[in-house]
């Protein structure tokens, strides 16, 4: 991989997380391929492949959304890995709905194509404890 190569998905990468730590869900998942493939680790209501963005947005985020009073993401960039065949990086995000409060470190490793995302892993550190957290979201 180039050096130009490598600070293109760099930047992207970070333009990316930036968008969610602000809160901009929509410019975030504005990376996004239309035909992206996420796994999402687990067993949970949430865990499984969704297949574009429009399933992933409806069934995953905008789930999470409805969910939760509060949702915040962010990263730390020290923990960002850049390879031929992806990006890693940890993911740190808090979910709160009353007064139960969830804190999550999170692998997530994406696949980059013509400068959008069209396939991405995620995994939290404490898979059992996301399960509990969403564990009656319909």
């Amino acid at each position: 991989m180039s050096d130009t190569t490598t600070k293109s998905i760099e930047q992207l990468i970070h333009e990316y997380h930036d968008a969610w730590d602000r809160g901009d869900q929509e410019a975030g998942w504005a990376f996004y391929s239309d035909d992206v493939l996420v796994h999402m680790a687990g067993r949970g209501p949430l865990s499984g492949d969704y297949h574009g963005k429009q399933d992933f947005v409806d069934n995953w985020v905008q789930r999470v959304n409805a969910y939760c009073d509060e949702w915040r993401v962010g990263y730390d960039n020290k923990t960002l890995m850049i390879g031929d065949d992806g990006v890693v990086l940890m993911i740190k995000e808090t979910w709160r709905k009353g007064d139960k409060e969830f804190l999550t470190d999170r692998i997530g490793i994406y696949r980059y194509e013509n400068e959008l995302i069209v396939e991405a892993w995620f995994s939290d550190m404490n898979q059992a404890g996301a399960e509990e957290f969403f564990g009656d979201l319909t």
